[in-house]
């Protein structure tokens, strides 16, 4: 697995943009992913990827809310990306890491399938289908 991203989570979307824009991070247009109820920028500087992740409705739950309780911004996953999507997931589990949100297809990446795991050792993971 290669990987694609780290996910930050904050509680300010316009700010964290311009915040990573004068570090010289190149953001792409936010999606709204209303299944997850997130707003999602994706950026690249020096071939490093980030993704910057906000509630979308501050009223309903995301899956960022824990994560902001006591932070302003964080960085929270690593996701992967994996050619063998369901080998992958499978492999990982049998480490030890438990599936804390099922594989569906993500707006964010063109419907490709994507899953969380988590493990104490490592933290949280995400994994995206290519």
């Amino acid at each position: 697995m290669q990987i694609d991203h780290i996910g930050y989570a904050v509680k300010r979307l316009d700010r964290a943009i311009s915040a990573f824009e004068k570090l010289g991070f190149s953001l792409e247009p936010m999606i709204d992913d209303t299944d997850r109820n997130i707003r999602i920028a994706f950026g690249e500087k020096d071939g490093y990827r980030i993704e910057l992740v906000c509630p979308l409705d501050r009223e309903k739950e995301s899956p960022v809310d824990q994560y902001l309780k006591n932070a302003v911004g964080t960085p929270y996953h690593i996701c992967y990306q994996s050619d063998n999507f369901d080998a992958e997931v499978e492999s990982l589990k049998r480490q030890g890491f438990r599936v804390v949100i099922e594989p569906r297809p993500a707006v964010a990446f063109g419907g490709k399938r994507v899953v969380f795991l988590m493990s104490l050792g490592f933290g949280l993971m995400e994994i995206v289908e290519i």
